[in-house]
């Protein structure tokens, strides 16, 4: 069963160099135009099945925004059409559809009364909603008050807790506190386990692998590939890595992060013979060792460690979830240790790249970028580029 049907969804918008071109268009007697056109989304369609969890991505400025709005909406598209079956709720923009002169409380009641609830429906939902958005006295006062992270507990809390049918999320979660992210993870983990539906527009990749069972890539305002989520990532990644010289995947995130959860401690390289390191022989066994600390019982753990070369090139990004290991829950100290077991790269200085997750990868919970370096050596030449291929020459005569 289809819950969002999208067909030939066309928004153009009117760009004018400036307010005066935009009054002389108006007062033009021969219907001059003085504006140019952008396709936002130009002949969009897809549709959405009752219970996937679809992952919107793409650049800036490609359309997911956009679409999400005339989604939700929020928008009247230019042409085309959209129809949603069941009750949709949304985190667009911070703080959208809030009046900044009334207070949480009252906001929260305004949004329950558009989703056709009564007060008394919502008498009953307040307490939980102002439970989970923790922001104290503040439900009291006017949100224009609100820090950006106060913006964002409220929202998630008022759209999570009116029982939607259709969760859209556009990056909101990328405000607020680690802890507040983690229980709108969780939520959102229970949201998919009911069989509701879920719409995440996000720049991570990551995520969206591990999140989504689903992704639709928009470029320039068209869809330019859509099918399960592991597919359609890996041929965004390649396409980015020739775009921008960026691979959004796990270990290229930047995003800051808190360490009061778990915190990353010493990383080594060691060689074949269990010593620390800052130079290997190519072609040998090497090993990462990464010291880390949980301060908290936590389930769901995952730890990844990348190897990038001297000029940026991501080389190798390997995680314990790709490999099925599960990691430690309980509070204490730990070493993570990864074992290459045969090294083909060549010559040069490579920097290492440590990270932990939660395991959508949607928070994180400490990252290192250049957390160590070595030197792989070798005294023959043999081959150019980043790597040694195993490999075998044949020739025949024609």
């Amino acid at each position: 069963m289809n819950v969002i049907e999208v067909k030939n969804l066309t928004k153009i918008y009117k760009l004018y160099n400036s307010p005066k071109d935009h009054l002389s268009e108006i007062i033009s007697p021969w219907g001059k135009k003085f504006h140019h056109e952008f396709h936002a989304l130009n002949d969009v369609s897809f549709n959405v099945e009752k219970g996937q969890t679809v992952g919107i991505i793409g650049q800036n400025g490609s359309g997911k925004s956009t679409l999400l709005k005339i989604i939700c909406g929020v928008l009247r598209p230019t042409s085309g059409s959209v129809q949603v079956n069941g009750r949709i709720t949304a985190l667009l923009e911070l703080g959208a559809g809030f009046h900044p002169e009334f207070t949480g409380r009252e906001n929260v009641y305004m949004n329950g009364a558009l989703m056709g609830f009564s007060r008394e429906e919502m008498d009953r939902r307040f307490p939980d909603i102002e439970a989970f958005a923790e922001i104290g006295e503040f439900i009291y006062q006017p949100v224009k008050t609100y820090s950006s992270g106060m913006f964002v507990r409220l929202a998630f809390a008022a759209a999570i807790y009116v029982d939607p049918d259709i969760l859209v999320v556009d990056e909101a979660l990328a405000v607020g506190d680690m802890r507040f992210q983690l229980k709108c993870i969780e939520r959102m983990k229970e949201f998919q386990k009911s069989g509701k539906t879920v719409i995440f527009v996000t720049h991570d990749i990551y995520s969206v692998r591990n999140f989504c069972n689903r992704a639709i890539w928009l470029d320039q305002g068209m869809i330019k590939l859509t099918g399960d989520a592991i597919s359609v990532t890996n041929v965004y990644a390649d396409f980015m890595k020739f775009e921008r010289d960026h691979d959004a995947n796990l270990m290229t995130v930047t995003k800051e992060s808190k360490p009061d959860i778990l915190s990353i401690g010493l990383v080594r390289v060691m060689n074949s013979e269990s010593c620390e390191v800052n130079e290997i022989e190519a072609g040998k066994p090497f090993a990462v060792k990464v010291e880390y600390r949980l301060h908290e019982e936590f389930e769901g753990v995952v730890g990844g460690v990348a190897i990038f070369s001297k000029d940026n090139t991501y080389v190798c990004g390997l995680n314990t979830k790709l490999d099925n290991h599960t990691l430690p829950s309980k509070k204490g100290d730990y070493q993570l240790t990864i074992h290459y077991t045969a090294s083909n790269l060549l010559q040069g200085t490579y920097y290492i790249h440590v990270g932990f997750f939660e395991n959508t990868g949607i928070v994180i919970l400490d990252f290192k970028s250049r957390a160590q370096s070595f030197y792989v050596s070798t005294n023959s030449y043999k081959a150019e580029g980043l790597c040694l291929l195993d490999h075998k020459w044949e020739i025949n005569s024609m």
